[in-house]
């Protein structure tokens, strides 16, 4: 059967109204359409960003200065359970954009400047974020190849989510798979392809390692798409959904493609 060791987050990932984290799509048809438009086709740092944030904080009023988000019926949660009304995190979103993680049209937000600017939000608040988390955080824009995993494990280990980047592959036509999960009453473990994509930020809120295993890579239960050995699955967040990334795959897909500039991780740092 073999092992399986899983490195996830100490507390539940960000839902709104049962999402597993911010879902850029959602901001297509908001009041300034040009700007719903850009957070649609390319927001999905200005997501992981915000999702981040809300993460350690609880709520979108611990994130936000006193009031930033009116006071609507539908309120966030106040009680840390890292929950929002889909009308706040939309306005607490926009909000993000606007003041810490602004993004352009057809260019997004390069890694670097989410983390120049994630930085600025700790300096920013960094007397709310030791009272709330009891730690202050610092973050930079890669690390090297080899340490990618170690790097995420250890936020991971910290309550940490982690931005992961999926380059843009320039003049190339592969994408990277993402993967459902089926766990079968017997233990078995099965990961179907459920979508792929390029050119995209994902937030990684676990690792499942298993170790000597047999698990169904396919669906379908024959040798050819068993995958035995050693495999890690990254568990991620994605336009509102929990997918998982195979992490050699991932590896693949940068050497590939792409580089490990473009593709990597915002790596922040508990103090």
């Amino acid at each position: 059967m073999g092992k399986r060791v899983i490195t996830k987050l100490k507390n539940p990932y960000v839902s709104v109204e049962g999402s597993y984290g911010g879902n850029q799509g959602w901001f297509k048809n908001i009041e300034n359409a040009r700007k719903g438009k850009t957070i649609e086709g390319f927001g999905c740092g200005l997501i992981g960003a915000s999702d981040i944030l809300l993460h350690l904080l609880g709520t979108t009023e611990n994130v936000l200065e006193k009031n930033a988000v009116s006071n609507s019926e539908n309120k966030s949660a106040g009680n840390g359970n890292r929950t929002a009304s889909k009308i706040d995190y939309d306005k607490y979103v926009q909000y993000m954009e606007k003041h810490f993680f602004h993004i352009l049209p057809k260019l997004g937000i390069s890694g670097v400047l989410l983390a120049w600017n994630m930085n600025m939000y700790f300096l920013l608040n960094r007397k709310k974020i030791k009272e709330i988390t009891g730690g202050r955080y610092w973050a930079r824009w890669a690390v090297l190849p080899f340490n990618i995993l170690k790097r995420i494990k250890e936020m991971l280990a910290n309550d940490i989510p982690v931005i992961l980047a999926i380059g843009p592959g320039m003049f190339r036509k592969n994408k990277l798979t993402f993967f459902n999960k089926i766990e079968g009453t017997d233990g078995s473990v099965t990961f179907r392809p459920a979508t792929k994509t390029k050119d995209h930020y994902v937030s990684v809120t676990g690792v499942e390692e298993y170790i000597d295993a047999n698990v169904i890579k396919d669906g379908k239960n024959n040798n050819q798409d068993n995958d035995q050995g050693n495999k890690t699955m990254l568990e991620i967040s994605s336009w509102g959904k929990k997918y998982y990334v195979n992490y050699n795959d991932y590896l693949d897909y940068v050497k590939k493609n792409d580089n490990f500039y473009f593709s990597n991780i915002l790596y922040i740092k508990k103090k």
